[in-house]
C-alpha cells in the first residue's frame, strides 16, 4: 500500500511541477506524471522482491531442513517402524509446521508495502493449519488466500464439503476446472466426483468424469466413471492418487504408513507464483 502511495504522490508532484513550469502543455505533465508514478512503483518493488523472497525462503528453507531430518530418521528406522515411532514423526512434522507459522512474522513488516503480501501469507497459514488439521483457523486463512495451486483448491473445496456449503463446492470446482488445465485438473475433478458419490449424486458425478475424461486423460478417473457407469460403486476410489489424496485428509490409507510432510507451497516470494 506504501507503495502505491508514494507513486501516486510522486505522480502528482512530478505532473504538477511540470504543468507549472511548462505552462500550455497539460498533455505532458499529465504524462510525466503518470511514468514517474509507474517507474517509482517499478523501482519500489524491485528493491522489496529480494527483500521479500528472502523472507519466505527462510520459512522455505526451514521446512526443507525439518524434513531433511525427518527423513533421515525414517530411514533409520527402515522396516522397523512402530506405533510410538509413528507418532514420534507425526509430531515432528506438526512441530515443524507450527514453527514456520511463527516465521512467518519476519513477512509481516512488508504487508505495508503491496497488498499481495498479506494474502500469500494467509496463503500459506491456511495450507499449514490444514496440514495440522486445525480447520477452524485454516478456513480463516482460506478467506483470503489465493488458490493457485490445485491442492490449495482442493483444500477449500474440502473444507466447504465439510462445512456443508454444497454451493461454494461447486462454485470451487467451476473455478478450479477453468484455471487448472490437462493433469494439474485431475485433483479437482477426483474430488469433486467423490463429494457427489458420498452425496449420492451418481448421474452428476458420471457427468463430471465425463468432462474429466476429455480435460485430463487421467486413467484413475477413467476408472472411475467406469465403476459408476455399471453400477459398480463400491469400487469407486481415488486411492490410486496416493499422498494426493490422502493429504485431503478425507480418507485414511487402508494401511497406515510414515508419510513425508507435503512440499512446501503456496508463493515462494514477492510477486512469484509457485506452480
Amino acid at each position: 500500500m506504501l507503495s502505491l502511495i508514494l507513486s501516486f504522490i510522486g505522480g502528482v508532484v512530478a505532473a504538477l511541477g511540470l504543468y507549472f513550469s511548462w505552462p500550455g502543455h497539460p498533455y505532458a505533465s499529465v504524462f510525466a506524471g503518470i511514468a514517474v508514478f509507474l517507474g517509482a512503483m517499478a523501482a519500489i518493488n524491485f528493491m522489496l522482491k529480494n527483500k521479500l523472497e528472502a523472507a519466505f525462503k527462510v520459512v522455505q528453507q526451514h521446512l526443507t531442513d525439518k524434513q531433511t531430518q525427518i527423513n533421515r530418521k525414517i530411514k533409520h528406522m527402515a522396516g522397523r517402524a512402530t506405533p510410538k515411532f509413528q507418532a514420534e514423526i507425526e509430531k515432528d512434522q506438526a512441530d515443524s509446521i507450527r514453527e514456520a507459522i511463527k516465521l512467518l512474522k519476519i513477512v509481516e513488516p512488508f504487508e505495508k508495502w503491496n497488498i499481495m503480501v498479506k494474502r500469500q501469507e494467509d496463503t500459506l497459514r491456511a495450507q499449514f493449519y490444514y496440514q495440522l488439521k486445525e480447520y477452524a483457523e485454516a478456513d480463516k486463512y482460506f478467506k483470503n488466500a489465493l488458490l493457485m495451486d490445485p491442492m490449495l483448491m482442493a483444500m477449500q473445496m474440502a473444507r466447504f464439503y465439510k462445512l456443508g456449503k454444497m454451493g461454494e463446492v461447486a462454485k470451487c470446482f467451476k473455478k478450479g476446472a477453468r484455471r487448472f488445465k490437462d493433469e494439474k485438473g485431475t485433483l479437482i475433478y477426483a474430488l469433486y466426483s467423490w463429494i457427489l458419490v458420498e452425496s449420492g449424486k451418481m448421474d452428476e458425478a458420471i457427468q463430471v468424469l465425463v468432462q474429466a475424461k476429455t480435460k485430463c486423460d487421467n486413467e484413475i478417473l477413467k476408472q472411475n466413471w467406469d465403476h459408476l457407469v455399471n453400477g459398480r460403486v463400491k469400487r469407486f476410489s481415488n486411492a490410486a492418487l496416493g499422498e494426493q489424496w490422502f493429504a485431503l485428509a478425507l480418507e485414511a490409507p487402508k494401511m497406515q504408513r510414515i508419510r513425508e510432510q507435503p512440499s512446501f507451497g503456496g508463493f515462494g516470494g514477492f510477486g512469484h507464483r509457485r506452480h
